[in-house]
C-alpha cells in the first residue's frame, strides 16, 4: 500500500485483478488442453520459480530501523492471527465479507459435475471436462478485462457500491443455474459471473487497504485478508459438498439429481448475500472519498473538536 498514492488504489486494484485473471486463464488453458493433471503441481512450482524474481526486483523494501523491529516470539505470532471488530474496526468486516464472497466463488467448483449430470446435449455431458475448461477460460477472460476497466470506475462510484453490484450479479447467476439445461445459457451466465468477479476484484484490494487499522501493520493485516479467501474456499465446499450428496443422491447412479445442484446454487446465493451484508458495517468505500482512512478524525473535525 505504501508504494501507491491513495487516489491510485482503485486502478491498482483493477490491475491486480486483471493480472490474477490472466494467470487463471493461462493455468486453465494449460491444464485443460496441454498439461496432464499429474503434472499440474510441477508446472505450478516452475511458474513460481520463473516469476518470483520479478517480484523481488520490482518490490524492493527498505529494512526496518532497529528501534522499530519486534522480537520474534510465539505470543506475537499467535496475536498476529487474531482479528475482531474491536481490534480491527472496518477491516474486520471486510475480512468477513471476503470470506463470504469466496464461499460463493467456491460454488463454481461444481460446474464440472453440473455439466456432466444436467446438460441435455450428450456432447456436453460426455465431454464435461473440456467444456468446463472452455467455460472457465471465457469467464476468467471477461473477469480480467472488466477488472481493468472497473478499476477506473472506483473513483466515481466508490468501492462498496461496486462490491454490492458484484454480489448481486453473482447471486443472479446462481439463480439462473437452477432453471437451465442448455450449454449456451451456461456460457451466458459464465460471462456474467466473470464480469461480476472482475468488478469485485477491482474494488476488493483497494477497500481492504482503505480500511487498514494501522498502516505500519499493513503487511500483517493484508495477510489476514488473504487468509479470508482461503477460509471461504475451504468452508464453502464443506457445506455445499454434503448438500449436493444429500439432496442429489440417486440410487444406482453415479450422477447427482438436478435438485442437488439447485441446493448447491441456492447456497451460492446465500453466500453472496452474506458477503454484501457484512459490508453494511463498513464506513469506508463510498464515493467521492473512497480513500479516506480515518473517519474518526473527519467526524471530530466536522463537530469542531
Amino acid at each position: 500500500p505504501h508504494t501507491r498514492a491513495p487516489g491510485q488504489m482503485g486502478v491498482t486494484s483493477g490491475i491486480m485483478g486483471g493480472m490474477t485473471a490472466a494467470g487463471a486463464v493461462c493455468g486453465l488453458f494449460g491444464l485443460g488442453f496441454f498439461i496432464e493433471t499429474d503434472h499440474a503441481y510441477g508446472a505450478y512450482a516452475l511458474s513460481l520459480l520463473a516469476t518470483t524474481p520479478f517480484t523481488w526486483a520490482a518490490a524492493r523494501e527498505e529494512p526496518l530501523e532497529e528501534a522499530r523491529q519486534r522480537p520474534f516470539v510465539t505470543e506475537e505470532v499467535a496475536k498476529a492471527y487474531y482479528i475482531s471488530a474491536e481490534s480491527h474496526g472496518d477491516f474486520y468486516w471486510v475480512f468477513c465479507s471476503r470470506t463470504g464472497y469466496y464461499m460463493a466463488v467456491s460454488t463454481q467448483i461444481y460446474i464440472l459435475y453440473y455439466l456432466r449430470d444436467c446438460m441435455t446435449d450428450p456432447e456436453i455431458s460426455g465431454n464435461a471436462k473440456m467444456y468446463t475448461s472452455i467455460l472457465c477460460i471465457l469467464s476468467q477472460g471477461c473477469s480480467g478485462v472488466v477488472s481493468l476497466v472497473a478499476g477506473h470506475a472506483t473513483s466515481r462510484f466508490g468501492y462498496k457500491p461496486l462490491i454490492y453490484a458484484a454480489c448481486t450479479c453473482m447471486a443472479g447467476v446462481y439463480i439462473g443455474y437452477t432453471v437451465i439445461h442448455e450449454f449456451q445459457y451456461v456460457v451466458a451466465l459464465g460471462v456474467v459471473y466473470g464480469s461480476s468477479n472482475g468488478v469485485y476484484l477491482a474494488a476488493d484490494y483497494a477497500l481492504a487497504v482503505a480500511c487498514l487499522p494501522n498502516k505500519e501493520d499493513g503487511a500483517k493485516d493484508l495477510a489476514l485478508w488473504g487468509i479470508a479467501a482461503f477460509l471461504g474456499t475451504m468452508f464453502g465446499p464443506c457445506i455445499t459438498g454434503p448438500t449436493l450428496a444429500l439432496l442429489g443422491k440417486q440410487e444406482g447412479s453415479d450422477a447427482y439429481a438436478f435438485r442437488g445442484y439447485v441446493g448447491v446454487m441456492l447456497l451460492g446465493v446465500v453466500y453472496s448475500f452474506l458477503a454484501a451484508v457484512f459490508l453494511f458495517r463498513v464506513r469506508h468505500g463510498y464515493a467521492p472519498h473512497p480513500e479516506r482512512t480515518n473517519l474518526d478524525e473527519d467526524e471530530e473535525a466536522a463537530r469542531g473538536g
